[in-house]
C-alpha cells in the first residue's frame, strides 16, 4: 500500500479507515513524497512520537511548510504567519512550553469550563427548538457551527454582535492548513485573518489591563505563578489556538457523532435508553470519529523508528485516527461501543501537548448530544451522497437530517 496512491481519491475522504489498516499492518512508518514526511499508523510509535519531545519537536512543525514551499521574497511576505506560529504554546517545547501550562493552569480549572454549562444548555436548547419545529436540522449550519463559537465567544467576554467575525476569522486562519501544498495566496488570506483576529484580541487585552472582567481573556491577562506572568504576545498565540481548536474541531466532531449514532442505531438506543453512560459514549465518539486525524513533529536528531532512519528535520505525521483503530490497543477496533473501558485514545494527543481544551470539548458535547436525544425522538440522514472536507480535520461539510416525532 502507497498512501500516495490514494491521499486524493474521494474514496480516501469518505472512508480512510481501510487504508490507515493496511498501512498499519504492511508499511507501519512509511515516507510520503506528496506530503513530503514520514507517516506513522500505529498507536504505539504515535505515543512516542507525540509523548517523547526531545527526538520529535513541535518547533517548525508549521512553519517548516512555509520553507519548503517559498522562496525568500515570498517568506517576507508571510512573516506575521510564520512569526505566530514560531512561539506559542502549540509551537515550542518543554521547559518553555511547561511555563506556560502551569500559568494557564488557574484559567482552564474545571470549574472554570463548568460555569459553561448553563450557557451551553440554553444554548442548544434553542437551537434545537428552531429545529424540532422545521422538522429538519442541518447540523453543521443550525447547531454544529454556532454553539462551539458562541461557547467560545461566552468564555472570552466577546459580544454576540461579534461573533460572525470570531467565525470568519477561525475559518480563514485554517485554510492553508487544509492542504500539505497551499498556495501563497492562500496563505496570505489565512495570514489577514490572523492578523485581524490579533488586533480585535489586543484591544481586548488593553480594556482587561485597565479593568478587570470575568472571563478567560481577563484571567490570562491576569494570570500570575511564582512571580511570572504571561506576555502580550503568549496571551495572543493561547487566544488564538483556543478558538481553532475549540471551533473548527468541536463542529466536525459533533456532527460525525450525529451520523455515526444514526448509523449505529442500537448504540444511539442504548445511550437513549441509559444517559448515565454520556462519559463514557463521549470517549468512544472521540475514538471512532474524532476529527483529528493527523498531528505533525518534526525531528530534532536522527532517529530509528520501525527500522526507518528518519533524518534530523525530517516532518513525522501521526495519524492519531488510524492509531485510535489500531487493534493492539483496542479490542475490536472498527466497532462502535459506547461502553467501551478502557478507551485510552489519542484524539487530544497526549504527552506534554495533551488538548488544553478537552474538557471544554466533553461539556459541549455531552450536553449537546444528550439534548438531541432527549429533543429529536428519532431522525434519519438524508445527506446522499455526504460531501467530506479532509485535511488535518475530517469531517461532513454538511448533514441533513430529518427529524421524526
Amino acid at each position: 500500500m502507497k498512501l500516495d496512491d490514494v491521499i486524493k481519491a474521494p474514496e480516501f475522504a469518505a472512508d480512510p479507515y481501510p487504508v490507515y489498516r493496511q498501512l498499519r499492518e504492511d508499511d507501519p512508518v512509511q515516507w510520503s513524497a506528496v506530503w513530503n514526511c514520514w507517516v506513522v499508523t500505529r498507536y504505539d510509535d504515535v505515543r512516542t512520537c507525540l509523548q517523547d519531545a526531545i527526538r520529535f519537536s513541535n518547533v517548525g512543525r508549521i512553519t517548516g511548510l512555509f520553507h519548503r514551499h517559498f522562496d525568500a521574497d515570498q517568506l517576507a511576505q508571510l512573516q506575521p504567519l510564520i512569526d505566530h506560529y514560531s512561539h506559542g504554546l502549540i509551537n515550542i517545547d518543554p521547559p518553555g512550553h511547561t511555563r506556560i501550562r502551569r500559568l494557564l493552569h488557574e484559567v482552564f480549572r474545571p470549574s472554570t469550563i463548568g460555569r459553561l454549562s448553563a450557557f451551553v444548555q440554553t444554548f442548544v436548547d434553542d437551537l434545537l427548538a428552531k429545529a424540532v419545529s422545521a422538522g429538519k436540522l442541518r447540523v453543521v449550519h443550525d447547531l454544529a457551527h454556532p454553539l462551539p463559537v458562541h461557547v467560545i465567544a461566552q468564555l472570552f467576554g466577546v459580544p454576540l454582535s461579534d461573533v460572525p467575525l470570531f467565525t470568519a476569522w477561525s475559518a480563514g486562519i485554517v485554510k492553508f492548513m487544509q492542504s500539505p501544498n497551499p498556495t501563497l495566496e492562500e496563505c496570505l488570506r489565512s495570514q489577514q485573518a490572523l492578523l485581524d483576529l490579533r488586533a480585535y484580541l489586543r484591544a481586548g487585552i488593553e480594556l482587561r489591563r485597565a479593568s478587570e472582567r470575568d472571563d478567560v481573556l481577563n484571567l490570562m491577562v491576569h494570570a500570575r505563578s511564582e512571580g511570572d506572568a504571561l506576555t502580550e504576545d503568549e496571551i495572543l498565540g493561547t487566544a488564538v489556538t483556543i478558538l481553532i481548536g475549540g471551533h473548527e474541531t468541536t463542529t466536525r466532531l459533533l456532527t460525525t457523532t450525529l451520523l455515526e449514532l444514526a448509523r449505529h442505531p442500537e448504540q444511539q438506543e442504548k445511550l437513549r435508553r441509559d444517559p448515565e453512560l454520556m462519559d463514557t459514549a463521549v470517549e468512544e465518539f472521540l475514538r471512532f470519529a474524532g476529527p483529528f486525524h493527523r498531528d505533525q513533529r518534526v525531528a530534532s536528531v536522527d532517529s530509528g523508528l520501525r527500522g526507518k532512519t528518519i533524518k534530523q528535520g525530517d516532518t513525522i505525521l501521526m495519524m492519531l485516527a488510524s492509531a485510535n483503530r489500531d487493534p493492539a490497543q483496542f479490542p475490536e477496533p472498527d466497532t462502535f461501543d459506547i461502553t467501551r473501558t478502557p478507551n485510552r485514545h489519542v484524539a487530544f494527543g497526549f504527552g506534554p501537548h495533551i488538548c488544553l481544551g478537552a474538557p471544554l470539548a466533553r461539556l459541549e458535547m455531552s450536553i449537546a448530544i444528550n439534548t438531541f436525544l432527549k429533543t429529536v425522538p428519532s431522525y434519519k440522514v438524508v445527506s446522499d451522497p455526504i460531501d467530506w472536507e479532509f485535511g488535518f480535520l475530517r469531517g461532513p461539510r454538511e448533514l441533513e437530517l430529518q427529524l421524526e416525532s
